[in-house]
């Protein structure tokens, strides 16, 4: 087998024997004396790296392929004003649809809407090379002129080989697409699908095109969801490096990453590391096969690292869970019982976690009683965080404390304060009561349950 292997011009080829299958190059693992595996990688961005990282929302394109519908051009405006509110500035809309005349015409129609309500948001659409799909290209920077486009071609040896493809006829397909883009005064992303499974000799060769062609930005994609950090850390200090040879260091990089082996977090973090300036996300990490990028997960990570080194957080993040949910509704997705942001994020029945949260809240409440506000401001903190990476107040959320087989005193007492009640007033046969009935049903209580056993216990003071 061959790597890199030439195909035609365009044609596919029916005359491949086994010699002719091509070998995808691997980022992970495979030498190359353009760009020898490293010896080690950071742990992670420099706060510096972390504050100048912005995202690109990918939810209304590439997240939208890895659902069943399509959302209305009302729904996606909603989502979008909240998208905007959180601090997200670049958002692809759209993909060439080719004969789609409904999805063409929903997204002319929401290009039109965000020209109009959101123009602080840029648009961009992905664009094959041809002519047909630089044509509708136009058309949609006709709509809103403020559009961007992402002019790409697949470029892995895998690709080409069942394409039809060689080398020279994908250089000069992005040379001819990302100038005539450009000329009709559309800034271009240039991007590859299978980035991360084309050769550094390959790579070096359309960074190049895309460069003199007129690119102002560079994406690299993990199309399927393959690489690892290591990989990721590899392949973007090499493009750094090709831009730098290039004469233009200060290019910027996008990063696109699929989470199929369940890398996406770790490669977004490295695609940083090494020099990304821009990392595409979507909501819950939805997408095609396994999905994307999550955006709660980036910015989450991202965000600790400018709080940890006292910078100012690039997004609202009390806005999170309410855009992030949003999402979910407009697209039919639940939201996962676990994982980042999950259901149970936040949520406890555990007889341990509860007695320590509980102290907390007493500590604070002592500190509220000899008039330490900001004592009291900490332990309270404390009370949310013991036991859980999220605060779950910085994210626009609430803890959660039920009652089941694994509760103990502590677990009622701080369920009935969440629900508004003082704890003081359970009575010892109550508390045992409900102890009781989470054993002998072998669950978690409902919260009907616990508000029927709550419910003759005073308010709480101040509630």
């Amino acid at each position: 087998m061959q790597k890199d292997t030439p195909g035609t011009t365009g044609t596919p080829r029916a005359d491949i024997t086994s010699l002719d299958i091509p070998v995808n190059f691997n980022w992970n693992s495979d030498d190359s004396p353009l760009s020898p595996i490293p010896d080690s990688i950071p742990g992670e961005p420099l706060p510096a790296q972390a504050a100048r990282t912005r995202i690109l929302s990918e939810c209304l394109r590439d997240g939208l392929q890895g659902i069943s519908g399509y959302p209305s051009v009302d729904a996606m405006m909603r989502y979008l004003h909240l998208l905007h509110a959180f601090g997200v500035r670049h958002a692809t809309v759209g993909i060439y649809p080719g004969n789609a005349d409904r999805l063409d015409a929903t997204m002319k129609k929401l290009l039109a809407r965000m020209r109009e309500e959101l123009p602080g948001i840029v648009p961009s659409v992905l664009s094959m090379c041809t002519e047909e799909s630089l044509k509708w290209t136009v058309e949609c920077k006709d709509i809103h002129p403020a559009l961007e486009a992402v002019v790409f071609m697949g470029s892995a040896p895998s690709r080409r080989l069942v394409q039809g493809w060689d080398l020279d006829f994908v250089l000069g397909r992005m040379e001819t697409f990302i100038k005539k883009t450009a000329e009709a005064g559309i800034p271009v992303i240039a991007g590859t699908e299978h980035t991360t499974q084309t050769s550094p000799e390959a790579l070096r060769a359309i960074t190049r095109t895309q460069v003199e062609s007129g690119a102002y930005t560079i994406a690299m994609a993990d199309t399927i969801g393959i690489i690892r950090p290591l990989g990721t850390y590899r392949i973007v200090r090499f493009l750094r490096a090709e831009l730098a040879a290039l004469g233009v260091p200060d290019l910027q990089v996008d990063w696109h990453g699929h989470r199929d082996t369940g890398n996406a977090l770790g490669n977004a973090m490295m695609a940083v590391a090494a020099g990304a300036d821009r990392i595409h996300v979507v909501s819950r990490g939805v997408g095609e096969r396994s999905g994307n990028a999550s955006l709660e997960e980036v910015v989450l990570n991202l965000a600790a690292i400018e709080t940890e080194a006292g910078l100012p957080v690039s997004w609202d993040m009390p806005r999170l869970l309410e855009l992030i949910t949003t999402y979910q509704e407009m697209v039919g997705v639940t939201t996962p019982e676990h994982g980042v942001l999950g259901k149970r994020y936040s949520h406890t029945s555990s007889g341990i976690h509860t007695d320590a949260i509980l102290k907390a809240h007493h500590l604070a409440d002592q500190a509220r009683e000899a008039g330490d506000a900001a004592l009291e401001e900490k332990l309270r903190e404390m009370s949310r965080t013991v036991y859980s990476a999220v605060d779950p107040e910085t994210v626009g959320g609430t803890a959660s404390v039920v009652v089941s087989p694994w509760s103990g005193q502590s677990s009622v007492k701080l369920a009935c304060m969440l629900s508004g009640r003082d704890p003081r007033g359970l009575t010892p046969e109550t508390i045992d009561g409900l102890l009781a009935r989470a054993n002998e049903l072998g669950r978690e209580l409902t919260p009907e349950e616990l508000e029927e056993g709550f419910a003759k216990a005073p308010a709480a003071h101040g509630a």
